[in-house]
């Protein structure tokens, strides 16, 4: 999976990409959270007949994750593990795992990920 770090740059490239938002992090150092995206390559015509679907499927799923709607993020996240040739089955697995521990975040969520406390 090819990861892209600068927003411009993803937006960019999505006329010609498959460009699809992966989360938001806070890293230390910065001061604005940056918003990920995943360069996917589809390589086969299969691919190409099911990728509108499992895109807004993954869209429903950032969406849904974002706002906390742990259980139908993960849903979601189910059902598009082994799309998009397995490249993002990883990133799902780190979804599914942090919305079963969002208790720890509780009330605090706002969508996006802290690497640092907030202040």
């Amino acid at each position: 999976m090819n990861i892209i770090f600068d927003a411009a740059t993803a937006k960019s490239m999505a006329d010609k990409y498959t460009i699809l938002e992966l989360d938001t992090v806070m890293q230390p150092g910065l001061q604005e959270p940056v918003t990920l995206h995943a360069l996917v390559e589809v390589s086969n015509v299969n691919e190409l007949a099911t990728l509108p679907f499992f895109k807004e499927m993954h869209i429903d799923m950032i969406r849904e994750y974002k706002s906390g709607n742990w259980q139908r993020a993960m849903e979601l996240t189910s059902g598009l593990m082994g799309q998009f040739n397995g490249e993002l089955d990883s990133f799902y697995e780190n979804i599914i795992d942090f919305c079963q521990k969002n208790d720890i975040v509780g009330n605090k969520w706002d969508g996006v990920r802290h690497t640092v406390p907030k202040e």
